[in-house]
């Protein structure tokens, strides 16, 4: 293997001979990208037996992307089915990592769905989860304040509570399914930078800075990124600039998961924002979406002034006791004009698989999605329905319900 890597497992590698008579060994699948996506899938690949390698062109851990920091939420609510049934299995698979790691990484702490009286979004989610035979419960505003004495509301607001949401601790996700695939004989190659997938080859070609990779698969699931390297698909992909804040309480135990939900909130011009317990760095409040566009490689890092002052005025006003941020960060969404997910073969090359589009609500379905691209590499098929996900469909705008980051 040219770089000084080689195969782990005889048995799953080709071994082919060039003109030249330089002997390659050929994997079983690279996976680009070891965000939350590709680490999963590469921990399912593993696992299933094939020989992975993983190429990361930074660090495993890294904060460049969308898969970094304490916190995502997991939910069941959708304004579209397809995503709540989905959910189900992947709750399962979240608890079965825990079950394999012995790590906590999803904690169940409840939701409420704030809104004006008969908003849109406080609604659709209602029938999303009747739908789904999933329980909920309008509360009133005098419900919330005695079992959530945190916030403020008033009488003309429609609250939503279910039970099953929470969120899960997204730095260390990512970090076991990576420790896991390992384990499973795969190789973890850090600060790696893939230039060029050469898929008209008889065993599709990786070339990095340090040298050319073959595989007979190819997991394209490199966030900000997979735009860039699959230019010839034109993928309708938008890079946009996102920013999280953190707030600390006085009184920390108030805000710690087990004495407050998650939450979500559609104001009254259509703004969407979302808040996550206290968890690492603490509470995480954050507006969905209206970030600027840009590209990964030179986006401004820095967490603008003006934002945090937006989001510092609506928690005076909903948690006051929260005070002002304490600080905050900047990561990216990768989007579809509809929202849905991209996960599909190249429509020229069924050796190389794509999974993309997922940010500002993916997260939450890294475990089930490694599941989804191992057996449509190992398998050539998943039992699992991708019609709303593939390359060629029709773009559609959003329906106008946002969805809650991951």
């Amino acid at each position: 293997m040219e770089g000084g890597y080689t195969g782990r497992r005889v048995n799953a590698q080709i071994r082919l001979t060039e003109p030249q008579g330089i002997i390659k060994n050929i994997y079983d699948a690279i996976v680009i990208g070891a965000g939350g996506m590709g680490s999963a899938s590469a921990y399912h690949l593993a696992k299933s037996g094939a020989d992975v390698l993983v190429l990361e062109q930074f660090q495993r851990g890294h904060a460049f992307g969308s898969s970094h920091g304490a916190t995502r939420i997991i939910r069941f609510f959708y304004d579209k089915p397809f995503y709540t049934e989905l959910m189900k299995t992947a709750y399962a698979e979240w608890r079965d990592l825990e079950s394999v790691s012995g790590k906590p990484l999803l904690f169940i702490t409840g939701s409420v769905c704030l809104g004006g009286r008969g908003n849109s979004y406080g609604q659709s989610v209602r029938r999303s989860l009747d739908a789904a035979g999933v329980p909920s419960e309008w509360w009133s505003a005098k419900q919330l304040t005695e079992r959530f004495p945190q916030f403020g509301v008033s009488n003309d607001m429609d609250i939503l509570w279910q039970e099953d949401t929470g969120f899960l601790h997204a730095a260390e996700c990512v970090l076991t399914h990576l420790e896991l695939a390992e384990q499973h004989g795969a190789t973890v190659r850090e600060e790696t930078v893939v230039t060029d997938i050469n898929w008209q080859e008889e065993f599709p070609t990786v070339s990095t800075d340090d040298g050319q990779f073959h595989a007979r698969k190819v997991v394209v699931t490199a966030g900000a990124w997979t735009g860039k390297l699959l230019a010839e698909l034109n993928l309708p992909l938008t890079v946009t600039k996102q920013q999280v804040c953190y707030y600390q309480s006085t009184d920390a135990d108030r805000f710690k998961p087990d004495r407050f939900p998650v939450f979500a909130e559609m104001t009254a011009d259509g703004e969407f924002l979302y808040g996550i317990p206290a968890f690492g760095s603490g509470v995480k409040i954050a507006r969905h979406g209206r970030g600027e566009r840009v590209s990964p490689d030179t986006c401004q890092r820095t967490p603008d002034t003006a934002y945090i002052a937006h989001i510092d005025a609506y928690v005076q006003e909903r948690m006051p006791e929260l005070g002002r941020a304490t600080h905050a960060e900047v990561c990216l969404y990768t989007e579809t004009p509809d929202e849905d997910f991209i996960i599909d073969r190249h429509p020229r090359c069924p050796d190389v698989l794509v999974a993309a589009g997922f940010s500002g609500h993916g997260f939450k379905f890294c475990s089930l999605v490694g599941r989804i691209m191992s057996e449509l590499a190992m398998n050539g098929e998943t039992d699992f329905d991708l019609y709303p996900f593939r390359i060629d469909r029709k773009p559609e705008t959003s329906s106008g319900v946002p969805r809650l980051q991951s």
